[in-house]
C-alpha cells in the first residue's frame, strides 16, 4: 500500500496501522503494572516498557532499511510480522495474577 503513490491508499494504511498501534498500546497500562508485585510494580513496569522500546525499537530502523536494501518493501513486512507472531506468542504464555498471593 504504501508504494502506491495514492494518497488516499497510503492514508488507508496509515490510518489502519494507527489503530493497531491503539489496540496494542492501550492495554499495556493495565497489563504492564500487573505483571509485578506491590512493592515494587511502578519500577517493575516503567523498566519493563523502558527497556522493551530500547531494545525492541532501537535495531528495527536499522534492520528495515537493510531488509529494503536487499530484498524490498515486501521483507520489511514479514520482519513485521514474524514480530508480531513473537510477541503474541509471549501473550499466550503469559499468566493471569489476578489470584496470586505474592500481589
Amino acid at each position: 500500500m504504501l508504494e502506491s503513490g495514492s494518497p488516499l491508499i497510503i492514508t488507508a494504511f496509515l490510518s489502519l496501522e494507527l489503530l493497531l498501534m491503539g489496540a496494542t498500546f492501550a492495554p499495556m497500562g493495565a497489563l504492564l503494572p500487573e505483571l509485578f508485585p506491590v512493592a515494587i510494580r511502578y519500577t517493575g513496569a516503567g523498566t519493563a516498557y523502558n527497556l522493551g522500546g530500547i531494545l525492541g525499537a532501537s535495531f528495527a530502523p536499522y534492520i528495515a532499511q537493510r531488509l529494503v536494501t536487499l530484498g524490498g518493501l515486501a521483507w520489511v513486512g514479514g520482519y513485521v510480522s514474524l514480530a508480531a507472531a513473537i510477541s503474541l506468542l509471549a501473550v499466550f504464555f503469559m499468566r493471569e495474577t489476578r489470584d496470586n498471593q505474592w500481589l
